[in-house]
């Protein structure tokens, strides 16, 4: 990545850092952050041994939620497959029942909002726009289904994607434990294939052993990813060791 690409990236990063945490404030909801380390040795396009810090933030406010991420891959720097490099995703749903004032729920959903996304990287600008839907389902916190109209800005056409988020907090006998992810099925648009991306997420509370409950975790993630960036044929199966420091 060009070092004007990264440094426009990074400064968008720390801009909707500041906006998600303002709205927080005045709101008076929610926030979660975090950072996160991640090591892999099985990926299918490039190099396929990699190091990955992660920067996380999520926040609920008065009239709906967002949710904002940024990764910066090689962190060595130096490797065959090019230098480092930053990508960021940016999330915002509006709620149509706290919008409204209206009670929206029915069967296993809860609410109905709108949905949009932001991917930024290099040679990556995507907007995504759509609907999302927060269910209920047993034995999880929170889950979420969103469909888009997904529209790379430098390929012809559009196309569509549908994502899962979850996550699920629970223990086993004196240990605490952390279940989450996502899953992404996206459309052909232009030459690329259609792909499939998923990252289910198994993390040990190990901040709970000396008293420090929902700080720092430890586990493995799994990239699971078909026609990875819509090549046909690259396909991705790789574990990778995960730490994670809550802000």
């Amino acid at each position: 990545m060009a070092f004007g690409t990264s440094q426009k990236l990074l400064t968008t990063s720390c801009v909707l850092g500041l906006l998600l945490g303002g709205v927080t404030t005045q709101a008076q909801a929610w926030t979660s952050s975090s950072i996160s380390l991640l090591y892999g040795w099985d990926y299918a396009v490039g190099e396929e041994e990699r190091s990955m810090a992660t920067f996380e933030m999520a926040n609920g406010w008065e009239y709906g939620d967002n949710y904002f991420f940024f990764d910066y891959t090689n962190l060595s720097g130096g490797n065959t497959a090019g230098a480092p490099t930053l990508y960021g995703e940016f999330a915002p749903r509006l709620s149509f029942g706290k919008l409204t004032g209206r009670d929206l729920s029915f069967g296993p959903v809860k609410d109905v909002l709108l949905a949009g996304q932001l991917e930024m990287g290099d040679d990556i600008n995507r907007r995504l726009y759509g609907i999302g839907f927060d269910i209920a389902v047993p034995f999880m916190d929170y889950f979420q289904f969103n469909v888009y109209a997904r529209d790379d800005q430098d390929k012809p056409g559009d196309t569509w994607q549908t994502t899962l988020v979850w996550g699920s907090k629970f223990d086993i006998a004196e240990t605490k434990w952390f279940f989450k992810g996502h899953f992404d099925y996206a459309g052909s648009e232009g030459k690329t294939d259609h792909n499939i991306n998923a990252a289910p997420q198994l993390l040990l509370d190990v901040g709970n052993f000396w008293g420090a409950e929902d700080r720092l975790y430890a586990g493995v993630e799994y990239q699971y990813w078909r026609n990875k960036f819509g090549i046909k044929g690259a396909d991705e199966d790789n574990p990778q060791l995960i730490v994670t420091w809550k802000l």
